[in-house]
């Protein structure tokens, strides 16, 4: 099982195939280019930038703080030299090509995170920020236990023990990509993902030249989900927890609650009505079903009567991926509070909870995406028509999505209600609060 930390937008139908009526064609091409040069030029000239100060502890207003920085190559670079591209702006700015009648090559971009198939094993940069991401992996991982640590009781010791060895297990891996089509399968944005199989966190090469709070969150989610409330009953690394006796029942509970994330837990009737669902609507669509057809969809029923307890909260099981997602942030969460409450300087403290929440920034603000969709609409002018349509998708990508994956809940509920509930984050970014909302402590 491949769990994703990072939710990511999707690009959908290429433009190319949309109706177009007549552009001007010499005008789209000077506009593209000159957008290109204005791209390349942000890069060249970025400076560092400060933690912006978040007024409410809202994922919305996090987002409005970086708006500034959504036409630019990076949405933030730090005093250290660490950066987060504007990954969507880029990926955008490069799509946008479709409308034109001629070929205009990619943004010659220098950084190689930014643009990983100019990644090579024996750079020296890349080198040197493996090195870095490994160190805050160990950090990570060793924060993870000692959360697991502080939650063991004598009614639990076997279980939590069983948790803590799975995860001094796993290994990290940083891929290097030469094949576009395997890099946009595998690691189309910056993100990390944990394997199941092999026990181990492969981190997007994307994530190597941001900062280190930027990291940690990412790493510690995707740490969270050997443990979390799908995958801890499942044999990982020689170990598994007897069905019913995970030591994180009460957090699982509580981030259901709607004073916390409001996860989604189907019961049993739930699962198999959808099941139902589906038939029925296969049979509206194809006519009457074969009895092979009958006995799968039967089949499928009694799997979840056989195997609900087990895997009531995986994504695959149960089509919600709400638990799994919401555990692994409340893991992330919870390091990252315990790491921002033992920096003593207020404004070192600020800029690593600020910068903890860039990874998804660039995929995931509205307000964000929007600002450079404006950008890309303004160079276009009427010249690509069907950008209009295509807009519609950026925008709206629930809409569009693959029937067939499940997907992940929203980032701004998962933010608000699980990483800014937590109190050392409030302090550390200044914020104020947003209602009431429980810690699932």
């Amino acid at each position: 099982m491949k769990s994703i930390a990072l939710i990511v937008v999707t690009f959908f139908t290429p433009l190319a195939l949309f109706a177009q009526s007549e552009p001007d064609y010499q005008a789209l091409f000077k506009n593209l280019q000159k957008l290109q040069q204005d791209l390349k030029q942000s890069e060249k000239s970025a400076v560092a930038c400060e933690a912006s100060q978040v007024k409410s502890c809202k994922y919305s207003d996090y987002c409005q703080s970086l708006r500034n920085q959504s036409q630019n190559f990076y949405l933030y670079k730090n005093s250290d030299g660490k950066t987060v591209p504007n990954s969507f702006f880029i990926r955008l700015v490069d799509q946008v090509r479709a409308c034109l009648d001629q070929p205009l090559p990619e943004v010659d971009t220098q950084d190689i995170f930014a643009n990983p198939l100019k990644l090579k094993k024996s750079d020296p940069r890349y080198k040197s920020e493996l090195v870095r991401a490994q160190k805050v992996f160990e950090d990570a991982q060793a924060r993870v236990v000692k959360l697991l640590e502080s939650r063991k009781n004598a009614g639990n010791s076997k279980e939590i023990d069983q948790e803590i060895k799975r995860i001094q297990g796993i290994k990290m891996a940083s891929p290097v990509f030469t094949d576009k089509r395997e890099l946009e399968r595998d690691c189309a944005y910056p993100g990390a993902s944990y394997d199941s199989n092999s026990n181990i966190v492969v981190v997007c090469p994307q994530m190597l030249g941001m900062p280190d709070a930027s990291i940690l969150s990412a790493l510690s989610h995707e740490i969270g989900h050997a443990v979390d409330p799908c995958n801890v009953y499942s044999q990982i690394a020689g170990e598994s927890v007897a069905v019913g006796k995970n030591p994180f029942r009460e957090v699982v509970s509580c981030l259901s609650k709607p004073n916390s994330m409001g996860a989604k837990d189907f019961s049993k009737k739930q699962i198999k009505d959808a099941i139902t669902a589906e038939e029925k609507d296969y049979a509206k669509s194809l006519g009457p079903l074969s009895a092979e057809v009958k006995a799968e969809y039967e089949k499928r029923r009694e799997i979840v009567d056989q195997n609900f307890d087990r895997y009531r909260y995986c994504r695959n099981f149960s089509r919600n991926a709400d638990m799994q997602e919401g555990f692994a942030d409340w893991v992330s969460a919870k390091v990252l509070a315990q790491k921002v409450s033992e920096i003593k300087d207020p404004a070192a403290a600020k800029t690593y909870a600020f910068e903890a929440q860039l990874t998804s920034a660039a995929s995931e603000c509205e307000s964000v995406k929007l600002a450079a969709i404006n950008r890309i609409e303004a160079a276009l002018k009427n010249d690509c028509p069907q950008f209009a349509d295509y807009k519609e998708q950026l925008l709206h990508p629930d809409g569009y999505a693959d029937p067939t994956k499940v997907p992940h809940p929203k980032i701004s509920r998962r933010v608000d209600k699980i990483l800014f509930a937590q109190p050392e984050m409030q302090k550390a970014l200044g914020c104020t609060p947003s209602g009431s909302t429980a810690v699932c402590d």
